[in-house]
C-alpha cells in the first residue's frame, strides 16, 4: 500500500471484498447487541420471565396462559410485545431445587 498508493489498494477487488465482509461482521455484531438490549427492556417492562417462571413452578398453568395472552395481545405497547414474542425463554434453576425446569421453553412456538 505504501509503494503503490491508496488508490490502487482501494481498487483491488480482494481488498474491497475484505472490507465488505468485515463491515457485515461488525454490523451483525452490533445488531445482535441492540436486539438483546431491546429484549431485556421488554422483559423488564412486563416482568414476563419471572412471572411465567413462578406460575410454572407452582404448576398454575391457567395463570401462565393468562400472562402469555396478556403480553402477546398487548396492543398498547406493541414494540415490547413483539420482542417478548420473539424471545425464547429458558427458566434457570439451581441444582438444589426439587423442580427441574432446565431447558423448559416458557413461550412455545405455535
Amino acid at each position: 500500500m505504501y509503494s503503490s498508493g491508496i488508490r490502487v489498494y482501494l481498487l483491488d477487488n480482494y481488498n474491497l471484498l475484505d472490507f465488505i465482509v468485515l463491515s457485515l461482521y461488525l454490523a451483525s455484531y452490533m445488531l445482535r447487541f441492540l436486539v438483546d438490549r431491546w429484549i431485556k427492556q421488554a422483559d423488564r417492562h412486563y416482568n414476563g420471565t419471572e412471572r411465567a417462571r413462578d406460575a410454572l413452578i407452582s404448576r398454575n398453568y391457567t395463570e401462565y396462559d393468562r400472562i402469555q395472552q396478556f403480553i402477546f395481545n398487548d396492543s398498547t405497547d406493541s414494540a415490547h410485545s413483539y420482542f417478548m414474542k420473539a424471545r425464547t425463554y429458558v427458566a434457570s434453576s439451581s441444582s438444589s431445587s426439587s423442580h427441574s425446569w432446565r431447558n423448559a421453553v416458557l413461550w412455545p412456538a405455535n
